[in-house]
């Protein structure tokens, strides 16, 4: 009975770094995605009502695509230091919402806590009411974070597998050339 032919190791080593550089991605990218604490958010007070959008949002992925609502906010955030950042579009977290600012008295003053660098709103306070929560912001960004970094190292592992029987042989082949040399 003839053995079934296996694959060229060519396309083992470029599964193998595709996964590699794949995975190493998706490591990043969870950890990029971790939420900040909250002492390093900045603050952007907003006083009065609140113009926003609600643009819906198309995501595709490997299952096909889905939409979301998220809501579009500009807001004036100021730094520790009391440098002004101009008026940019923040957004909450994906599946979170902003509830209630459509509501707002004139004069009401809302606290935002804002990432700039993502323009990702945190939370949002006023008058001791929460209309988003620090905490499910931050658990919705850990919860995408971990997916991502499980993904990842599930890839990482599996290059380890499929290059573990590679490197093996390698190194018996390498091993047999020396001691045929007379090493």
């Amino acid at each position: 009975m003839a053995e079934a032919e296996k694959p060229p190791d060519f396309w083992s080593w470029l599964g193998a770094a595709i996964s590699l550089v794949l995975g190493l991605w998706l490591l990043i990218a969870g950890l990029r995605t971790l939420p900040l604490a909250r002492g390093d958010l900045l603050v952007a007070d907003h006083v009065g009502s609140i113009n926003y959008s609600a643009p819906l949002m198309r995501v595709s992925s490997g299952r096909g695509s889905s939409t979301y609502r998220t809501q579009d906010l500009w807001l004036v955030a100021i730094g520790s230091n009391q440098q002004i950042n101009y008026q940019r579009l923040y957004r909450p977290a994906r599946g979170l919402w902003v509830d209630g600012i459509d509501r707002l008295d004139s004069g009401q003053q809302v606290r935002f806590l804002v990432d700039p660098g993502r323009q990702l709103v945190y939370e949002a306070t006023s008058r001791g009411k929460t209309f988003l929560a620090y905490d499910a912001t931050a658990e919705t960004l850990t919860s995408a974070a971990h997916r991502s970094m499980l993904f990842g190292f599930a890839l990482l592992g599996s290059v380890a597998w499929h290059l573990w029987p590679l490197a093996l042989r390698y190194w018996r082949e390498r091993q047999g050339a020396g001691e045929a040399h007379g090493g």
